[in-house]
C-alpha cells in the first residue's frame, strides 16, 4: 500500500514514521527543506504534488487549516478513485466534499502521541469509502496508536479531548513538578517522581478498571493528607475548570471549520 503525505510538519512526519512500518510512504511539502527529515525517516520525497498523486493510493492531507482550502482546490479532479485522509482540525466531510465532489474521504483526528506509536485517533468515513478501504486504513493507522470510529458530530469534542489533550496533560505534569520543587526537590527529581506516579496510576486503572472516584476514595484517609489537598482542588473548581477548558477548545474547533 502506498500513501502520500501532503504537508510534512509535526503531525505529518509523526504519522509518516509510523505508517512507514507497514506502507510505502512519500511526502510533499512546499517547504523543500523538510525533505531532509523525510529521508532520515526512510520516507520518499515527491518533487511535485502531481508526482505524489500518481504514486499513492491513499493521500494524507496534513496541512494547516488556513491552507487546506487551497490545497483541496489543487486536488480537485485529480484523485482518480484514491482515498483522501484529512487530519485538518475543524474541516468537515461536507466542506471537503463541497470542494472535491463525490470523492472517497476519511476524516481523522490524531494526537501528537502518534510520534511514539501511542496516539489516540478518531475517524469517520464518507459514503464512498468501501469496507475494504476502511480496513486498509485501519491496518495502516493502527501502527500509530488506537483508533476510535465515532460520529462526525463528536469530532470537534474529540479534537478538544484527545487532540489538544496532550497539552493539557503536560500542563498538569508541569504544575506538579513545580509543586515538588516548591517543597524542596530539584526539578529532575520532581519530574521523575511525578511521571512514575502518573504511570503507575494509569496502569492500575487500566488493569483493575473501576471509576476514578473509587480509587480516590482508596487513597483518601480520614483527616489525612490527601483529603486536605482534594479540598483545595474542590474549592478552586478544578473539575469545572477542566470541563470549561474542553468546552472552549471544542468551540474553537467548530470555529476553525
Amino acid at each position: 500500500m502506498q500513501i502520500g503525505i501532503v504537508g510534512f510538519g509535526n503531525m505529518g512526519s509523526a504519522l509518516g514514521e509510523g505508517l512507514s512500518k507497514v506502507w510505502e510512504v512519500i511526502a510533499f511539502d512546499v517547504d523543500s527543506s523538510k525533505s531532509e527529515r523525510a529521508l532520515e525517516l526512510g520516507i520518499g520525497w515527491a518533487s511535485s504534488l502531481d508526482f505524489l498523486l500518481k504514486n499513492s493510493q491513499f493521500i494524507l492531507l496534513a496541512v494547516k487549516p488556513k491552507d487546506a482550502g487551497k490545497v483541496l482546490e489543487s486536488l480537485k479532479g485529480k484523485l482518480e478513485d484514491k482515498v483522501l485522509v484529512s487530519i485538518v482540525a475543524g474541516l468537515s466531510l461536507k466542506k471537503i466534499e463541497g470542494i472535491l465532489g463525490q470523492e472517497k474521504v476519511i476524516r481523522c483526528m490524531p494526537n501528537l502521541a502518534v510520534v511514539v506509536g501511542k496516539g489516540t485517533m478518531a475517524y469517520v468515513c464518507n459514503q464512498w469509502v468501501s469496507q475494504e478501504e476502511e480496513a486498509q486504513f485501519c491496518e495502516g493507522f493502527s501502527q500509530c496508536g488506537i483508533l476510535y470510529k465515532i460520529e462526525e458530530s463528536l469530532m470537534d469534542a474529540f479534537t478538544a479531548l484527545a487532540g489538544s489533550g496532550p497539552a493539557f496533560v503536560m500542563k498538569f505534569i508541569s504544575a506538579l513538578c513545580l509543586a515538588g520543587v516548591r517543597e524542596g526537590f530539584n526539578y529532575n527529581q520532581a519530574k521523575d517522581i511525578v511521571l512514575s506516579t502518573i504511570e503507575g496510576t494509569l496502569h492500575m486503572l487500566k488493569t483493575f478498571g473501576g471509576h476514578p472516584e473509587e480509587w480516590i476514595s482508596k487513597v483518601t484517609s480520614p483527616s489525612g493528607t490527601t483529603i486536605e489537598g482534594l479540598k483545595v482542588l474542590e474549592e478552586s473548581g478544578f473539575s469545572g475548570i477542566l470541563m470549561e477548558c474542553i468546552r472552549r477548545s471544542t468551540q474553537r474547533s467548530k470555529e476553525l471549520g
